[in-house]
């Protein structure tokens, strides 16, 4: 059997909730590849709470088969972190003021966009609530990545979950396509080329606020899909229209 070892009780959780929601066969071999969940059906089930685009080559390896799959991805909407001494006090519990979104997890996506469409290929990205444990350090640190300003006097040490909630289903051109607001989708506008700043101000006026930072990454998405194509339009940007 694979080493789980690694695995963050995050993912642990995750997998042992969707093996009783599919009753499924957990850490099963298919081919070169060990899956998280093996279905009755023989459909794939793979979690992943990060960097979706490593498995990019796995999924269209098990498509190739015939498999159906389905990547499980967390949208953390509440983080609660919580602090302890290396001694195992608890020091401190808050929430993380950074919540994600479907629109912000979208950049997970990038690396998939021939993959997408496929019919055997879904997405499914529950909304979750989770907890993250830190452990203090004798003295600051730099974070591996470099990205800190400040060295941190912290390490990360596992992800929890806490709860599940909302569960987004992403499985072919028209669940996509449903990602840009209905104003862009309607008969009478369809014909009318739209533009990053014309779904941005549609999400606000839908009461999709989360949503407009991101329109130019949905944007991108469902043209490197080959769901909407760039068409010519005099003025600045670029215009599209749905395919």
């Amino acid at each position: 059997m694979i080493n789980t070892l690694n695995e963050s009780r995050l993912h642990k959780a995750l997998k042992t909730f969707y093996a009783v929601q599919f009753s499924a066969q957990e850490e099963v071999k298919v081919e070169r590849w060990y899956c998280d969940l093996v279905c009755p059906d023989g459909s794939i089930v793979e979690i992943q709470t990060k960097n979706v685009g490593a498995l990019k080559e796995k999924i269209a390896g098990l498509l190739k088969l015939g498999r159906r799959v389905t990547v499980v991805h967390p949208i953390i909407k509440e983080k609660i972190i919580e602090t302890y001494s290396q001694d195992g006090a608890l020091v401190s519990r808050r929430k993380s003021p950074k919540k994600e979104s479907l629109w912000s997890e979208l950049r997970e996506f990038t690396a998939l966009t021939e993959i997408l469409l496929q019919k055997k290929f879904s997405l499914l990205l529950p909304e979750i609530t989770m907890a993250e444990t830190r452990v203090q350090t004798t003295e600051a640190e730099q974070a591996k990545n470099g990205r800190r300003r400040y060295k941190k006097t912290w390490q990360k040490t596992d992800k929890a979950l806490l709860t599940i909630g909302a569960t987004y289903k992403l499985n072919g051109k028209k669940d996509w396509l449903g990602l840009l607001p209905a104003a862009v989708l309607k008969p009478a506008a369809q014909a009318a080329p739209f533009c990053a700043a014309t779904v941005r101000q549609a999400f606000v006026a839908e009461q999709k606020k989360e949503a407009a930072p991101h329109a130019n990454l949905l944007l991108w998405l469902l043209r490197e899909a080959g769901l909407i194509v760039r068409v010519p339009h005099e003025g600045r940007g670029f215009f599209y229209l749905v395919k």
